[in-house]
């Protein structure tokens, strides 16, 4: 529970329409509940206000991310400047009525404050992991290891 809100940190989804409830079963309609496929999660915040915890919850995020061996890229953008292939996007509390005019309908929102991203977070990857609303690719660490890695550098830092 968050203790601005009162209310524990949730994943907003546009609701189906209601063509979606019809009783008879197509294979349009078994592609429409197949889990959507997770690639970007975008942590966003206002264009020339960037508050520290939340430059700490977007690098939590790709930590998480990391961990969970989950192919999702995990981008801090601004509100204005989205990236077009924005799967969710995780905003502060503010930021809920914005956010719902920035992302094409039916793009998921997670209002989260800053603080309680953690455990936001871990909810959100485990229902990645179990495919059931959303799903993200798998990579096995060891694999990735023998992969070539391209590196750029710039003097002796290393760009990502």
């Amino acid at each position: 529970m968050t203790e601005e809100t009162g209310r524990s940190p949730e994943v907003t989804e546009i609701p189906p329409s209601e063509t979606d409830a019809a009783v008879t079963t197509s294979d349009d309609e078994a592609a429409a509940k197949a889990p959507t496929v997770v690639k970007r999660v975008v942590c966003s915040y206002h264009l020339g206000w960037l508050p520290g915890e939340w430059l700490q919850t977007w690098r939590r995020l790709d930590r998480v991310f990391a961990r969970a061996n989950l192919r999702v890229k995990a981008t801090l953008a601004p509100l204005e400047d989205l990236p077009a292939d924005t799967d969710i996007l995780v905003v502060p509390p503010e930021l809920r009525d914005d956010a719902r005019e920035a992302v094409p309908v039916g793009t998921p929102i997670l209002v989260t404050p800053a603080s309680a991203a953690a455990g936001a977070f871990a909810e959100l990857v485990s229902r990645l992991e179990a495919g059931t609303d959303f799903t993200a690719e798998k990579f096995d660490p060891e694999v990735e290891k023998t992969k070539p890695k391209i590196v750029s550098y710039r003097g002796h830092t290393i760009l990502d």
